[in-house]
């Protein structure tokens, strides 16, 4: 019995399926036919071949004996299938070893049994792969995978893996990216058969094929994330094959992996609903790109992903760069993204909005009613990210000024016809409309201000007679009022020069005219400080001094406590 009639025997073996049972047999005499034709050999010669192989596979209880009696070769199972590939592979240059009957069932035994099944299994797998002379042991196991990196504010999100515990290289690591193995399900409309020989055959076109439905299962299962719906995805990177003795449950073996990483792209629908899955799922983790390239999160989590460490030849600096250029799989853009432009909401209805090229804004003809009003200053404010004191349960806010309404077709109807206003008006800017569920005033958020009647520049008398060369000012934000509830108001406070406060407050007593040295030099001396200081810009105030008609003026109130 050589070693050829051994290994060209392989490919006809009958298949097993790793997941959900499915399995084919093959009557003993197709065996036979397929060595007589391949190599032409006398039918004894074959038949003896077949005998003694069929003999060594029963002795190792791999074969269903029911099959048997009908001359059909049928593994037990999968497990049972990758211990006669481990046995007849090794056969041309090792001894084999006998098990206890029934040892490879797989059906209602306990988890200690599969322990059994697995510890067997990496023994000779482990021992096959080290101890091969040319050290190009041959896989017996072929797992195609599709990889998911949803990435977010420069982290990507893994996954806990399986059995965590079993494993027996525990730096490997326990978390996963998001994605699995393909199965025989993921095949659409094909052959059982062709199906399961593909599945455990190297570089199958028809299994790396069926690799996106495999991702819309796995992120299904893991996630609940429904294609379409919640996300949408393009190849990002197919690895080279990669070899480890690996392998869930009792599935051990020496496996080549052949793994197809994609790129999700998430809808906001998709987008709100991971963050509030990742918020109350422990499986779901987020790691940053440096601890993704490091393979460990500040906490101890493990990144179990050694074949792109090894796509990318263990350079992790690599790895990052290539991770930093893909983008965030959700984005955010804004409809209205003007350069040097600005937008300032009235609290009256009364009065206009404000919007232009900034020095050259003006009134927009565009008449709200005191209720539309008050609606687009609870876009605004949200999209600036102020607090409310206290929201309808109708109301949820999300991120990126994103506004959903739940139950509540009164409001619907009003933020459906204020979009068509916008929409229909001249106007630079316009309302979102997801679903009739999500909306947003689409902006760029920082171009939006409000009027300058909510905003007060305060300054202690005891401050200004200090002779401190700097000295603490506030700038409040009153509360207003809005559709969906009451806008905080707000207090920050700065430290400024004690002689830059003083001229303010002489500015905010008069205006001095433009040509005016002292008045030019104050607004410079704003402009190039407190105008661009992050906690200022976060209040809504589009400027604390203005020219208007010839004049530089303060444009809050200005007041001494």
């Amino acid at each position: 019995m050589s070693a050829l009639l051994i290994q060209s025997l392989i490919p006809h073996l009958p298949r097993f399926a790793e997941e959900d049972g499915d399995f084919y047999s093959i009557h003993r005499d197709e065996l036979i036919d397929a060595l007589c034709h391949q190599h032409e050999q006398e039918r004894s010669v074959c038949e003896n071949t077949i005998t003694l192989i069929e003999s060594l596979l029963n002795t190792l209880a791999v074969l269903n004996a029911e099959h048997l009696k009908r001359n059909e070769w049928c593994f037990v199972s999968f497990p049972a299938q990758l211990m006669a590939l481990s046995v007849l592979t090794a056969l041309s240059d090792h001894n084999s070893q006998l098990f206890a009957s029934n040892f490879w069932n797989t059906q209602g035994i306990s988890n200690d049994k599969k322990d059994q099944q697995r510890d067997v299994l990496r023994a000779l797998e482990t021992a096959r792969v080290e101890h091969h002379t040319q050290g190009q042991a041959q896989p017996i196991r072929y797992c195609y995978v599709a990889w998911s990196i949803i990435k977010l504010d420069h982290q990507v999100l893994f996954y806990q893996r399986e059995d965590t515990q079993k494993r027996f290289d525990k730096s490997a690591g326990d978390y996963g990216l998001m994605g699995g193995r393909a199965n025989q399900n993921d095949v659409l409309n094909a052959d059982k058969v062709a199906v399961l020989k593909a599945l455990q055959s190297p570089h199958s076109a028809l299994i790396k094929d069926a690799l996106p439905e495999t991702l819309k299962r796995e992120l299904r299962e893991e996630a609940g994330l429904l294609f379409d719906t919640h996300y949408t995805f393009k190849p990002w990177r197919s690895l080279k094959p990669y070899q480890q003795v690996q392998g869930t449950a009792p599935n051990h073996a020496f496996t080549e992996y052949y793994l197809d990483i994609f790129q999700i792209e998430l809808t906001l629908e998709g987008y709100l609903y991971l963050l509030e899955k990742t918020k109350g799922d422990e499986r779901l983790v987020w790691f940053s790109l440096d601890e993704m390239a490091k393979g460990e999160a500040a906490d101890g989590k493990m990144a179990y992903i050694k074949a792109l460490f090894d796509d990318f030849d263990n350079d992790r600096t690599a790895l990052k760069t290539a991770l930093q250029q893909l983008p965030d799989s959700f984005k955010s853009a804004y409809l209205c993204q003007l350069p040097k432009y600005g937008l300032k909401l009235p609290i009256d209805h009364h009065k206009p909005l404000i919007a232009g090229v900034l020095g050259k804004e003006k009134p927009l003809n565009l008449e709200l009613s005191d209720y539309q009003l008050k609606l687009l200053l609870a876009l605004a404010a949200h999209l600036r990210g102020f607090g409310f004191d206290e929201l309808p349960q109708t109301i949820k806010l999300h991120p990126f000024g994103w506004l959903e309404v739940n139950y509540d077709s009164g409001l619907q109807r009003e933020l459906i016809q204020l979009a068509s206003l916008l929409k229909q008006a001249t106007v630079d800017f316009s309302i979102e409309n997801v679903r009739d569920s999500f909306f947003r005033l689409s902006i760029t958020p920082e171009i939006v201000n409000f009027d300058e009647s909510l905003f007060s520049f305060v300054v202690k008398q005891s401050d200004l007679d200090r002779v401190e060369t700097k000295i603490p000012v506030s700038i409040h934000r009153d509360a207003f009022e809005t559709v969906i509830g009451w806008v905080k108001g707000n207090t920050e406070e700065f430290k400024l020069t004690l002689e830059f406060v003083s001229r303010l407050n002489e500015l905010a007593k008069k205006g001095w005219n433009a040509e005016n040295e002292q008045a030019v030099r104050i607004e410079d001396t704003y402009k190039k400080g407190l105008h661009k200081e992050p906690k200022f810009c976060a209040l809504g105030l589009r400027g604390l001094i203005r020219r208007e008609d010839g004049m530089i003026k303060v444009v809050v109130s200005s007041c001494r406590v």
